[in-house]
């Protein structure tokens, strides 16, 4: 009787890993490069910034570069065999050729765990620590953001602020703008009731306070009554972005351990019900108040009420959605193990080029697309989030088992 695992099948396992760690050292490397590229031109982040991110941002990338990496090594591995005869070799000798599928099972397995452990505490707190890090020197990073952008504008701010020129840390024809309250007999358009500008300023955060102050020692400042110069304007004062809250960071539902999710869940679920509930009253109560003011008060607050709502909503969307990707791609890695073997023997290649095209391209044009345009469905309320996330896996399944059936009948 053919052993368990025996000689040949270590021989496979081992051939298996070492490919799999080729690849994905050369996978992640370019997932990483990407992730460097989009959160540095994204949060303004310094070369400093950037190098000091890197061990933070490459478990966020495993995730996604596991499955494929796993899929490859199948497909190469399996196809090598193929192309050399040696499971022609092996059926000769009795051994039946759903065997030779145990080490890469055992690989998909041994992915799947490790995936499945990186999401359930790693990547949480590496994403709570990159955030961190912005905490750490937040006028740096507005600083970059300015250098690049030229302008900083909050949308739950009413002032915005422009730069022409970023040197070091002044800033060069500062100007700041305060958006005047729309006027519905002028239609939807933007006016400015208060403009101030400084030939040179700089930055102050407030962490405590959330508050970015530009100080200048001369103004000229312009609204709807004055304009002329000032230098005893106190400095102005701006809305700092959530990315600089900790709370913020903290309650992020992808910086959330796997453990802390039910929490959050329950969290949410309670805030909406007592929305929902404040609401109720207030209209109960509207229907017999004869006062017009407290009647358009409690009319005008259904609308604000209306919109918590679909926010927490949002967020209790955006926390089942974690409970199902964070499985559904550990998952994938052995799905995409199983799938491997058939291919690469049907496909009968041992060259990296001709395995890479064949596998890289239908997991990027049909799993992850499909993975990913199911979870936004699910998360926009559109379909279960269980069918949305898993019709991925479910195809891959399918494909899985009708290519093994068929290596198997051939």
């Amino acid at each position: 009787m053919f052993p368990l695992f025996g000689l040949v099948h270590r021989m496979i396992f081992w051939e298996l890993v070492k490919v799999f760690l080729l690849a994905l050292t050369g996978l992640t490397g370019l997932f990483l490069a990407g992730g460097l590229i989009q959160q540095a031109a994204q949060l303004g982040l310094s070369p400093a910034q950037v190098l000091n991110a890197i061990p933070l941002i490459i478990p966020n990338s495993l995730p996604y570069t596991i499955p494929a990496t796993t899929l490859f090594a199948t497909c190469v591995v399996y196809g090598r065999l193929s192309n050399d005869n040696e499971i022609v070799v092996l059926k000769a000798a009795g051994v039946d050729v759903l065997t030779t599928l145990r080490p890469a099972l055992l690989l998909g397995v041994l992915a799947m765990l490790t995936t499945g452990g990186l999401y359930y505490a790693v990547i949480p707190q590496t994403e709570q620590k990159f955030r961190a890090q912005l905490l750490q020197d937040p006028e740096e990073v507005i600083y970059n953001l300015l250098k690049r952008d030229k302008r900083y504008v909050q949308q739950s701010s009413p002032y915005s602020l422009h730069v022409r020129d970023v040197q070091g840390r002044r800033l060069i024809d500062v100007v700041v703008k305060r958006k005047a309250p729309p006027d519905p007999s002028k239609g939807v358009q933007i006016n400015y009731d208060y403009v101030a500008r400084a030939r040179e300023a700089r930055l102050v955060v407030n962490l405590e306070t959330r508050k970015l102050t530009v100080d200048a020692e001369e103004w000229v400042v312009a609204n709807s009554t004055t304009t002329g110069r000032s230098t005893g304007n106190p400095p102005m004062e701006l809305e700092l972005p959530e990315m600089f809250s900790e709370k913020q960071i903290k309650s992020r539902v992808n910086a959330l351990e796997w453990k802390d999710l039910p929490a959050r869940r329950e969290e949410l679920l309670a805030k909406r019900d007592q929305l929902i509930a404040t609401r109720e009253k207030n209209r109960q109560e509207a229907l017999t108040a004869t006062d017009p003011v407290r009647l358009r008060g409690l009319t005008d607050q259904d609308p604000l009420y209306d919109s918590q709502i679909k926010e927490t909503t949002k967020g209790i969307r955006a926390v089942d959605h974690e409970f199902q990707l964070r499985p559904a791609l550990a998952v994938g890695c052995l799905l995409f193990a199983i799938i491997g073997c058939p291919v690469g023997i049907w496909f009968n290649r041992s060259d990296y080029l001709s395995t890479f095209v064949m596998c890289f391209l239908p997991a990027l044009g049909v799993y992850y697309p499909l993975l990913f345009s199911g979870a936004g469905l699910g998360k926009d309320g559109k379909v279960p989030m269980v069918v949305g996330v898993w019709a991925a896996n479910a195809v891959t399944a399918l494909a899985a088992i009708v290519l093994t059936w068929r290596l198997i009948r051939r």
